[in-house]
């Protein structure tokens, strides 16, 4: 990203459209290469961790990877020790994670891979707040943007045309840079149609993916052997997942799920039945008797989609998209966020190079970016034959070999510390095929020889501390 007093490249005026991590991070970059920054958010946003009707997912567990976690660092300097104060907890996400997958217990290891977790409310108030104290960035709430400002040969985009939500009367906001970062509901393919473009082709992965989430209260005393715990599905077969995760104020966000409409439900009763529903009785024993914090809360995806601005023969100088507005991933595998920072991260990299040129550069790079987390959710989610039989050359032994790989995972410390670095995106996925892993999956030998037998039910630790 470069040091923080990186002159700019030009005395010149950058939007960003959206309030998202994705618009946060991007207007904290462009602040080192701009005189002035706009964020233009159409909520009105409050100096709280209330969670902001444009984020409908708001409520629900997120993670932000640790790849995404150094890059979010290295743009707000301090972010780490802001969410520590805040209370966001801080977890090795083998350690601390007792973890179900493919039918066995994962190895637990100190792997040195850090998860902060805390309600994405909670990082986007913080990561705000740091936004709000540059002095070149001014926020500009309760503005949507009706369309682009352009010259007259459509090639460049000069700024927005913004109104209040709901109104007709239209402001123009001139830039020499407008970055999008408004999210899976994004005009944008819309807009470049009306410049003369083609229309943006996109990829769908029809999923039908819902999820349901409720904060408790962690109870108290409570020692089950684990900090996190994560029940995966095995797909195609158990098509359900369940999760519990420390958060601040003393609290558990837990989140049930379930592919190709299985959605959990959203009683009381609907949704302990769920969670008893899953491969292991620990998250359900765990909830039975703990506290409640508020109603449960639901979302549902229909499909990740990946609109390819990268394959548009012409894209006008001037416009940059980042985050959701790019691509959408299943949001079960935690990549929306890191993804979204791996492409502010390339905006900067093609801002050394000034002005001209950004747009071809930046989305000539940008197809390359995203084909790692969208390859890594999309060919899991192609175990479920309901998805169609036209599969990437290769899916079935990426397919075979996956599944022996995570029981490999049960035994094997070497395994382990790949996954987790593969899953933060601090390794490429490759690297769970090196020579030395495909021998161990291949000859079915590892470090260990039995697997661990995973925490105890907490049913069973009761009887035994009562005997």
């Amino acid at each position: 990203m470069g040091p923080r007093s990186s002159s700019p490249v030009s005395p010149r005026h950058a939007v960003v459209c959206g309030s998202s991590m994705a618009g946060l991070l991007t207007a904290g970059l462009l602040a080192r290469h701009f005189e002035r920054v706009t964020l233009v958010e159409r909520d009105g946003l409050v100096d709280s961790s209330q969670p902001r009707k444009g984020v409908p997912q708001g409520p629900h567990t997120h993670v932000l990877l640790q790849r995404g976690l150094d890059i979010a660092t290295s743009i707000f300097p301090g972010l780490q020790e802001e969410l520590r104060s805040a209370g966001a907890q801080v977890m090795d996400m083998s350690a601390d994670c007792a973890w179900h997958v493919a039918g066995a217990w994962r190895k637990r290891i100190p792997s040195g891979v850090t998860l902060y977790s805390q309600t994405r409310p909670l990082l986007e108030w913080r990561v705000r707040a740091m936004v709000r104290a540059l002095p070149n960035v001014r926020i500009l709430d309760r503005r949507e943007v009706a369309g682009l400002l352009h010259d007259e040969t459509g090639t460049r985009v000069t700024g927005l045309r913004l109104r209040a939500p709901g109104g007709t009367e239209e402001m123009p906001l001139a830039a020499d840079l407008v970055v999008d970062a408004s999210g899976r509901g994004s005009r944008m393919p819309d807009w470049l149609e009306d410049l003369g473009l083609s229309r943006v082709e996109e990829t769908r992965m029809q999923i039908d993916v819902g999820y349901a989430t409720r904060l408790y209260r962690t109870p108290t005393g409570f020692d089950a052997g684990w900090k996190m715990l994560m029940l995966s599905p095995e797909l195609p077969r158990l098509r359900r997942f369940g999760a519990i995760l420390p958060i601040e104020g003393n609290r558990w966000t837990v989140t049930l799920c379930g592919w190709l409409k299985d959605y959990p439900p959203t009683d009381d009763a609907g949704f302990l039945a769920y969670a008893r529903a899953l491969a292991q009785p620990h998250l359900y024993e765990a909830l039975k008797n703990a506290e409640p914090l508020g109603p449960i809360s639901s979302h549902r995806l229909p499909h990740s989609q990946w609109r390819h601005y990268e394959r548009l023969p012409r894209m006008p100088e001037g416009l940059i998209v980042v985050g959701d507005a790019f691509c959408s991933f299943n949001p079960i595998y935690g990549q929306g966020m890191t993804s979204a920072a791996l492409q502010v991260e390339l905006l900067g990299e093609c801002l050394r190079k000034g002005l001209g040129g950004l747009s071809r550069r930046y989305f000539a790079r940008a197809g390359r970016v995203l084909k790692m987390p969208w390859a890594m959710s999309t060919t899991e989610d192609l175990r479920l034959p309901e998805l169609g039989d036209s599969r990437p050359f290769g899916s079935a032994f990426l397919h075979w070999y996956g599944e022996r790989f995570q029981r490999l995972t049960a035994t094997d410390a070497e395994a382990v510390q790949t996954f987790m670095e593969v899953m933060h995106m601090l390794k490429p996925p490759e690297a769970i095929l090196s020579p030395r892993l495909l021998w161990k999956v291949l000859t079915g030998r590892s470090e260990g020889t039995e697997p661990p037998p995973g925490p105890e039910p907490l049913s069973a630790r009761l009887s035994s501390r009562a005997a």
